[in-house]
């Protein structure tokens, strides 16, 4: 796979090589350090408001209940951060980072300005799961995906390297849409889907609430879900699947749901001793049991479904392990 092993020549090059052991006992450590807690995103954003709220209880779970600070680093569709956290963040434990979904993807679809291997950092866990959806606005012409593929629809993105490009590009190759992607969108994507600049955007379900609190279900059509199968919730709205013609086709989408392992994953850079690793691993999972943080997650219509950080590892690992015929395909498609 020539992207891949671009990206492994890459962190080669940078020299990147786990830390040296540290003597400290971990429950030592976290006991007088300050954790800092970065975000592939703008504040404000649903993705910003889950991982405010996470990081509010995730240290009662750490000895000693250390403080935490949340640093957002937005850019670049999340590389930004991913290279900041797997080169240059310290490799003590004291940072963990919440990339974009497409953090493992990218380095397989889209490696040029990659510089991690998603394989070698600690994934700590994932709070969700992420379904891929394609939505426009009530006043929109385009309510299915039928008219998607008779009528060119102006759709708010972010970066190339986004959930949303991605999704919308596939759409477009795949199944023959004619969305025009508009790019630049952050936060400002709601609004500029509500005045009517763009008639749509693409999202995961579980980010709606966060993304749009706003929103209610009859303000906006989902045209597609990218799924398996139709989901009990929303038996109208066809899979992606649905449309794809051929079996190289359905096997590039399957590949791209993959990344719902890391939805709204955490990690540790590559390095941190083992003993600290094991305490965030722990710290997350009794976390995401919290009442209270369950509580306060649900009032943002928002369902916590998480993953271990070992559950992570191994999906990682899976999905960087893909075809390289499959995964050549979809970098033809979003290059």
């Amino acid at each position: 796979m020539p992207g891949l092993h671009r990206t492994l020549a890459a962190v080669t090059l940078f020299g990147i090589l786990p830390g040296p052991a540290h003597a400290q006992p971990a429950a030592d450590f976290y006991r007088s350090a300050t954790l800092r807690f970065h975000l592939s995103s703008e504040p404000g954003g649903g993705f910003d408001i889950i991982a405010r709220s996470f990081a509010k209880y995730f240290t009662n779970y750490l000895p000693g209940k250390a403080s935490i600070v949340v640093v957002n680093m937005p850019g670049g569709g999340g590389t930004i951060l991913a290279n900041w956290c797997y080169n240059v963040a310290p490799k003590d434990g004291s940072v963990i980072c919440m990339p974009l979904s497409t953090m493992p993807l990218n380095q397989v679809i889209a490696p040029e300005p990659v510089r991690y291997d998603a394989n070698r950092v600690a994934w700590v866990g994932n709070l969700e799961k992420a379904t891929g959806t394609i939505l426009t606005w009530h006043t929109s012409q385009t309510k299915t995906m039928q008219d998607a593929m008779r009528r060119e629809t102006p759709m708010a993105g972010t970066g190339k390297n986004s959930i949303i490009y991605q999704l919308l590009t596939l759409s477009n190759h795949i199944i023959g849409t004619k969305f025009k992607i508009v790019l630049g969108y952050s936060t400002g994507r709601v609004l500029a889907v509500e005045r009517g600049e763009v008639d749509g955007t693409g999202s995961t379900l579980q980010n709606i609430p966060a993304m749009a609190p706003n929103w209610t279900e009859s303000q906006y059509q989902l045209l597609a879900i990218n799924a398996p199968k139709r989901l009990d919730k929303h038996p109208n709205v066809p899979t992606m699947i649905e449309f794809a013609k051929t079996d190289r086709h359905r096997a590039m989408l399957e590949f791209w749901m993959a990344q719902s392992a890391t939805a709204r994953a955490i990690f540790a850079p590559p390095g941190v001793p083992a003993d600290r690793v094991e305490l965030l691993r722990r710290a997350f999972e009794q976390t995401v049991k919290d009442p209270a943080f369950l509580a306060e997650v649900a009032k943002l219509q928002t369902v916590i479904e998480p993953d271990t950080g070992e559950e992570v590892q191994s999906e990682v690992k899976r999905l960087l392990a893909t075809s390289p015929e499959v995964a050549a395909a979809i970098v033809d498609v979003l290059k």
